[in-house]
C-alpha cells in the first residue's frame, strides 16, 4: 500500500529530473499523473476526449472547452461534420489533394484508427485509401458546403469514436491510447535485467519482444531464442486512480553483449522501445549463444572459443567446427553479419557460405572493415523447417562482435564505451 501512495511523488520526482518527456502532447496535458515507480520502464495508459454539437449551431465544445467551428448540419436524413473537425479534435491532420480533388485525413497514432490514412470526394461515396483506391464499403454522399467537405456521422464508428444523437445534440466520446518509454535506454554489467511497466487494463496483456539478431523481433517468453530467457509477472493488486485501472507487469529477460533492442508491445495499441546496453568486463566469460539449447548438440565450434570478440576494422574473424547434426538436406553451412544500425540488427553484405568437408567440419572467416556492433549468425545447412518449402537454413547460433577502428589498441580485460554518455538507471 505504501508503494501506492508515494507513487504520485515519484512520478513528479521523475518529471523534474527529466526520465519523462518535457514536451507534453494534447493527449498527455489530458492527464499529467498517473501511479508510476522508479522501476518502469514505460507506461500504457488512456486519455479521455468528450466533443459536444448542436445542429446548425457555429461552434462545439471539446473537452469543456468551446470552439468556433462550421457547423453541423442535417441533410437527406443523414447527419454530417465537416472533415475538418477530425483536425480541431486532434485526431488527423486534413490535408486537400489539388491533383485529385480529394481530401486526405492522416490519422494521429495515439488514436485507435484502424488505418492511417482515408480520402474522400466531393458528392461521393466511396471510401478511398492513401493510394486512391476505392475501398468496398459505401457511405452517404458527402458534400462542399461554404468551402468545407462535409461527411456522415456513420463514418465515426470506424475512426474508434462513439457518438450519440438526441434532441438536436451530438456527443462524441473517445479515447487517445498513449505509450511512453520512461527509460528508453539502460546500461548495465550484469548478464539480464528486470524493469516492470504500468499498463491500463484497456490495452490487455503487454509482452516483452527481443531482437532476433536477423532482422526480426520475438517474444522474450518461448518466443523463436529459447536461450533468451525471459519471464513476465503480474505484481502487486490492480491499481484504480480516477476510475481508471492498471496492472504493473515484471519482466526479466537476459541480454547480449552490447546493445540490446527490446520492445514492450500490445497486440493492437501500441508499444514502447527500449535499449540496454551491457557491459562486459571480461568478454572471455561470455559463450557463443545457441537459438535453443539443443543447437548446441548440432554444431560445435573449434573457433572462437567465446561469444563476444574485440576485433579491429579489416581483420578475419575465424570460424570453424564441425556440425554434428544428422538428417541434413545439404552440405553447407553459413554466416551473416547483422550490423547494429536505427536501434536495430540489419543483415549486410552477402552471407558467407562455407562447404562442409567429409567429416562434416568447416573453417572459414568473417571481415567486417567498419567500426561497430554486430552479430555473425551461424546458419545451419538446410534441416526441415515445414510449410510450402519444407527444407532451409536456420538460425543455430550467434557470436556478439565489437568492431574498433584499425588503429586503436585492443585491451581486452575492457570495453570501449558502447553507449551514450547519458543513460536511464543502471539494473
Amino acid at each position: 500500500m505504501r508503494r501506492f501512495f508515494v507513487s504520485l511523488l515519484v512520478a513528479s520526482c521523475l518529471l523534474i529530473s527529466g526520465l519523462l518527456p518535457t514536451a507534453l502532447s494534447y493527449a498527455e496535458n489530458s492527464n499529467s499523473t498517473l501511479p508510476v515507480v522508479a522501476e518502469d520502464a514505460a507506461v500504457f495508459y488512456l486519455v479521455p476526449h468528450q466533443l459536444t454539437a448542436e445542429l446548425n449551431k457555429s461552434s462545439l465544445s471539446l473537452d469543456s472547452v468551446s470552439i468556433k467551428v462550421a457547423p453541423l448540419l442535417k441533410k437527406n436524413n443523414h447527419l454530417y461534420f465537416p472533415f475538418k473537425w477530425l483536425e480541431t479534435a486532434h485526431l488527423a491532420t486534413i490535408k486537400r489533394d489539388a491533383k485529385t480533388g480529394s481530401t486526405w485525413a492522416e490519422f494521429d497514432t495515439e488514436n485507435s484508427v484502424p488505418f492511417p490514412s482515408l480520402r474522400l470526394m466531393p458528392n461521393q461515396s466511396k471510401i478511398y485509401d492513401g493510394t486512391m483506391t476505392a475501398l468496398d464499403e459505401s457511405i452517404p454522399k458527402t458534400f462542399m458546403k461554404n468551402g468545407q467537405l462535409y461527411i456522415p456521422v456513420s463514418l465515426l464508428s470506424k475512426m474508434g469514436i462513439n457518438y450519440t444523437w438526441s434532441n438536436g445534440v451530438m456527443h462524441w466520446v473517445w479515447n487517445d491510447k498513449v505509450v511512453k518509454a520512461l527509460h528508453p535506454t539502460h546500461t548495465t554489467d550484469k548478464e539480464n535485467i528486470t524493469f516492470s511497466a504500468l499498463v491500463q487494463k484497456e490495452f490487455g496483456h503487454a509482452y516483452l519482444m527481443v531482437n532476433t539478431g536477423d532482422g526480426g523481433m520475438t517474444s522474450s517468453n518461448g518466443g523463436s531464442i529459447s536461450t533468451f530467457k525471459g519471464k513476465e509477472k503480474n505484481i502487486g493488486k490492480p491499481i484504480i486512480m480516477n476510475g481508471q485501472t492498471f496492472q504493473r507487469i515484471e519482466y526479466s529477460v537476459e541480454l547480449r553483449p552490447g546493445p540490446n533492442p527490446l520492445e514492450i508491445t500490445t497486440n493492437d495499441k501500441g508499444s514502447a522501445k527500449i535499449i540496454v546496453h551491457r557491459k562486459v568486463l571480461n568478454p572471455s566469460s561470455v559463450p557463443i549463444r545457441y537459438n535453443h539449447a539443443e543447437n548446441a548438440q548440432d554444431i560445435r565450434f573449434t573457433k572462437p572459443t567465446q561469444g563476444y570478440l574485440r576485433v579491429q576494422a579489416g581483420d578475419p574473424i575465424a570460424i570453424a567446427g564441425v556440425v554434428t547434426a544428422t538428417y541434413l538436406e545439404s552440405n553447407e553451412v553459413s554466416f551473416g553479419v547483422a550490423a547494429f544500425q536505427n536501434d536495430d540488427f540489419v543483415e549486410i553484405d552477402k552471407k558467407t557460405v562455407i562447404p562442409l568437408k567429409q567429416d562434416k567440419s568447416f573453417n572459414g572467416s568473417v571481415v567486417i572493415r567498419k567500426p561497430g556492433t554486430y552479430l555473425v549468425n551461424i546458419l545451419s545447412p538446410d534441416v526441415f523447417v515445414g510449410g510450402s518449402s519444407p527444407y532451409g537454413s536456420v538460425k543455430w547460433a550467434e557470436i556478439a562482435v565489437e568492431v574498433l577502428p584499425k588503429t586503436k589498441k585492443i585491451h581486452n580485460s575492457s570495453l570501449p564505451n558502447l553507449t551514450p554518455a547519458k543513460y536511464g538507471p543502471v539494473y
